[in-house]
């Protein structure tokens, strides 16, 4: 199968590392190509600048779709563009957050997730409420990083705030699973793994992994209410390409 990987920020640098995991988790069979919106914030920290990258992540859908059997939103916020394109294919579609999150349930009583910086902790807290499973989180604890600074930090600095961090929801928190909070963080999971003693989730791995089993198993997401297609009606100052997702 053929899987296209959307990072919803600009940082090329992020593409490399997540080909990489690809290439090392990947069936024989699969093929990644993981690429950026033409135009969007270099990195997403928040709200603004997820809302800057919505609407060039979807057109990033809409000029690759027929190339590929299923997609992944590489990005760990609750990324609205992984709601809009479940509307307008009927592909699966998948963010990261919730790969690791649903996957992180089966594994352990109660999960934490591990990101960058501090405004994340209430948006991901939102997140794990919207997924149905607020109880099964232990807490989101932060690094204080920015995200482009899993990039230019070294990795062994990044490596010891996510352990400290991990460590502390193990031991304070109670929580049995570890979700790496951002797609900067691939790789990060085999090694931190050992050093705590818990599973600990790569959320692109977990993405990948069920867009292998959905295209396996030949299910893909209801159209019946949540997914179905979004309605024909004018739209202002948009390209050509939007007008093809609405019913005529």
């Amino acid at each position: 199968m053929r899987i296209l990987t959307i990072n919803p920020n600009t940082n090329i640098s992020f593409n490399k590392a997540l080909e990489k995991t690809a290439e090392k988790y990947a069936l024989s069979t699969t093929t990644v190509k993981v690429i950026s919106p033409d135009s969007g914030p270099q990195s997403i920290e928040g709200s603004y600048d997820e809302a800057l990258s919505v609407t060039a992540t979807v057109k990033t859908f809409l000029e690759h779709q027929t190339d590929y059997d299923g997609f992944i939103i590489a990005c760990y916020s609750d990324h609205l563009s992984t709601y809009a394109i479940r509307e307008i294919t009927e592909k699966p579609v998948i963010g990261i957050a919730e790969a690791s999150v649903m996957v992180a349930c089966t594994l352990g009583d109660r999960f934490s997730i591990v990101t960058t910086n501090d405004r994340w902790k209430p948006l991901l807290r939102e997140a794990v409420e919207k997924y149905g499973v607020r109880s099964r989180c232990a807490s989101v604890r932060t690094t204080g990083m920015s995200v482009a600074a899993l990039k230019e930090e070294s990795e062994e600095v990044v490596r010891e705030k996510i352990e400290r961090e991990a460590l502390a929801a193990i031991e304070k928190d109670g929580a049995e699973v570890i979700c790496l909070g951002c797609a900067g963080m691939t790789g990060f999971d085999k090694e931190l793994e050992k050093k705590t003693g818990v599973p600990v989730l790569d959320g692109f791995v977990c993405a990948l992994k069920l867009i292998e089993l959905y295209h396996q198993y030949g299910i893909t997401h209801s159209k019946r209410r949540r997914y179905s297609a979004p309605l024909g009606k004018k739209l202002k100052g948009f390209s050509e390409i939007f007008l093809s997702a609405c019913k005529k």
